[in-house]
């Protein structure tokens, strides 16, 4: 019975995390999104601001949370594989495979999730400077109503880094108990 809850848990904690990978990455996309939209002499200003702040472009920022979100989602599905063998019950030899495979899938985030949550900490870090640099450039840089818009989802950005590295947090320890 315990271990059906675990399994059950852990599968709500992906689903969350997917959304979470999700909107964080309609974030960036919106982040690079904006900086296309500036003049050209502001655009590389911008994009060596984040690579050197957090140590990742945009593009792999994408491409770190485009390769969570698919870490979440073998996950997700080998873990309802667990959930569907631990429904029939005595069915030991498919609750062994399934959590084999469980295993298997998991360790790439389990090994590289304090290196994430590092990461994901950085750009929260990061993202909480952005209003005092963003008031810093030049109205003919930035109109003011692009600034309000940009300074304004700051903190929405934050907590979606936040909430994200405390989700990785979260799936690590559950993972260790159920592989």
């Amino acid at each position: 019975m315990q271990q059906k809850e675990e399994i059950e848990s852990l599968l709500k904690t992906c689903e969350t995390a997917k959304d979470s990978v999700d909107a964080f990455l309609r974030s960036i996309n919106d982040f690079i999104a904006v900086v296309e939209e500036l003049p050209a002499v502001a655009r590389p200003l911008v994009r060596r601001d984040l690579e050197s702040n957090t140590g990742m472009s945009a593009d792999e920022w994408k491409a770190f949370l485009e390769r969570l979100g698919t870490r979440y989602s073998s996950i997700y599905d080998a873990a309802r594989r667990v959930a569907d063998a631990l429904a029939k019950e005595g069915n030991d030899v498919e609750v062994a495979a399934g959590t084999e495979a469980l295993k298997e899938v998991s360790t790439p985030l389990i090994e590289g999730a304090e290196t994430a949550i590092e990461e994901l900490e950085t750009m929260a870090s990061y993202m909480e400077g952005l209003p005092g640099k963003i008031n810093m450039v030049p109205d003919a840089f930035l109109n003011a109503e692009a600034r309000d818009e940009l300074i304004t989802s700051v903190p929405g950005r934050v907590e979606r880094a936040r909430a994200l590295k405390e989700l990785l947090e979260k799936t690590k320890g559950e993972l260790s108990v159920v592989t």
